[in-house]
């Protein structure tokens, strides 16, 4: 793995997203989003008309799929295409919740994933995920764990949701955040060399600031910051 790999792992509306484009800008380096691979294929999914219980067409669906994610951290303007196709505000769609925690849960999804996960992180990069410092990355320099209170997560996706111009039901969000905890539980841990932090206790300067003195201290090359 290359020494200039930095993972952030945590629960759904933790914080990685904003944390770790932060940091891939800070650095110069790729930022990846892992989960965004099982959001598109669940999209895929749904565009198959299949359901949960369609296990096996999953996973050929899940190989089938061609998926484009954008790792430039300064464009926002598109996050992934799912065959060609920009899926816009449904791929956070939180109707899919269960869908995606069936379709994370498949080992030969997984398997299939990883790979196109790793790919563009060649020259280093910043992963966000559930396991980039268990699964995905486990030799990554630096391995950063975010945690936050339930209610502060589901006013993040709230936010998030509403700024995508997507109509949110809380107890549909709520129950969403609540099923992927359940459902990430089994492969979702910090790291044994990961540092852990509460983002409910601090800004995202503050956050930014503490990654990039570990990054320093792991000899990630760190460019000098403009006051």
């Amino acid at each position: 793995m290359s020494a200039a790999i930095v993972t952030v792992d945590g629960p759904a509306g933790s914080g990685k997203t904003t944390l770790g484009r932060r940091l891939a800008l800070e650095l110069g380096l790729p930022f990846i989003d892992t989960g965004l691979f099982y959001r598109a294929v669940t999209v895929a999914v749904v565009r198959a008309g299949l359901t949960a219980g369609d296990r096996a067409q999953i996973i050929e669906v899940a190989r089938a799929a061609l998926i484009e994610v954008n790792t430039a951290p300064g464009d926002e303007s598109w996050e992934v295409r799912v065959n060609g196709v920009d899926p816009a505000a449904e791929i956070r769609d939180p109707r899919h919740a269960a869908l995606l925690t069936t379709v994370s849960q498949l080992p030969e999804v997984r398997r299939h994933l990883l790979a196109l996960q790793r790919a563009p992180a060649a020259g280093g990069a910043v992963a966000v995920g559930r396991d980039c410092g268990t699964v995905v990355f486990p030799g990554a320099a630096v391995k950063l764990y975010l945690q936050a209170s339930e209610d502060l997560r589901a006013a993040r996706r709230a936010a998030q949701l509403a700024g995508q111009g997507a109509a949110v039901d809380p107890e549909v969000l709520r129950s969403e955040i609540s099923g992927r905890d359940r459902g990430d539980a089994p492969a979702m841990a910090a790291a044994p060399d990961a540092v852990v932090i509460d983002t409910g206790t601090g800004g995202i300067d503050q956050m930014v600031a503490l990654a990039l003195e570990l990054c320093a201290a792991a000899g990630i090359d760190v460019p000098e910051r403009l006051s």
